[in-house]
């Protein structure tokens, strides 16, 4: 499928928007919109944001309950945000000798990747701002110097509002999986640290590869967006176009398991999502 051109999250997504979306009749309150994308029949209906409760209502509630979950990395000595979430239960069906995980973000700790694997995971892991080159870090852990967008190129990278700017190599979800032989393969959970690049992630993947979101059985995601003292609730807000995405995610069966912080200083939420179909 060809990409749709548009490479920011600003109001370059919400145009993008528009070239799936159309506007039903309705009142301000209730201004519903239909997904029509041709991949799928279901209707789904996505509404604007109207105040931060919304968002940490959906942040906060459990769709999808676990009785399994399990934690990996973080572990001390490692970095508390290191830790991660997975959700064991059998309607996932995650067995030690035949699940992959994909690892998008890694930086210097290698907690999660090297426990997961050590619990019987093949990971492929993808980071852009380390010093080394593609490699094998074991047996079970393959390592690939490139991130995550929603192009193919080059991009700074990082949280460009607290300074942390490194130019680094990207691509698409649908390249990445080629390159790494995974087409066709089923995702048992991808884990994703990127510093705002979820929104790239999102929008690539909701626009241009949906029919990949059937593959995936859980996301692990840090999402960036903080939700203290005033915020910009506009059309082309960070908040919005979560708002959206999150949203879209249900329409694809994603429900929350369950919604964390590594510590009550930090502002970023940890997010887990199990696939619906896949229970």
């Amino acid at each position: 499928m060809k990409p749709v051109a548009v490479r920011s999250f600003g109001v370059g997504g919400l145009l993008c928007l528009g070239l799936i979306l159309y506007f039903r009749k309705g009142n301000s309150q209730s201004s519903k919109y239909q997904y029509v994308h041709g991949l799928t029949d279901r209707k789904c209906f996505i509404q604007p944001l109207a105040n931060l409760t919304q968002l940490r209502n959906y942040m906060n509630r459990q769709e999808a309950p676990c009785k399994n979950l399990r934690q990996f990395g973080g572990t001390p000595p490692a970095p508390a945000g290191g830790k991660k979430l997975v959700c064991l239960d059998p309607a996932y069906d995650i067995h030690p000798g035949r699940c992959l995980v994909l690892s998008f973000g890694v930086g210097d700790d290698w907690s999660f990747e090297d426990e997961i694997a050590e619990f019987g995971c093949k990971v492929v892991a993808f980071d852009p701002t380390t010093t080394q080159g593609n490699h094998r870090r074991s047996d079970m852990i393959e390592f690939y110097s490139v991130g995550i967008s929603n192009y193919k190129g080059s991009k700074l990278l990082g949280m460009m509002r607290y300074g942390k700017k490194k130019k680094g190599k990207v691509d698409r979800y649908e390249n990445l999986l080629e390159m790494a032989g995974l087409t066709s393969q089923v995702i048992d959970y991808i884990k994703m640290d990127v510093e705002l690049s979820e929104l790239d992630f999102f929008q690539d993947m909701f626009f241009n590869s949906p029919s990949l979101l059937q593959n995936i059985k859980q996301i692990g995601m840090e999402v960036h967006h903080d939700d203290e003292g005033d915020v910009d609730l506009g059309a082309a807000s960070v908040y919005q176009l979560f708002w959206m995405y999150y949203q879209l995610l249900q329409c694809h069966g994603f429900r929350v398991i369950q919604a964390y912080n590594h510590n009550s200083h930090r502002r970023w939420t940890e997010m887990l999502w199990g696939r619906e179909m896949a229970r």
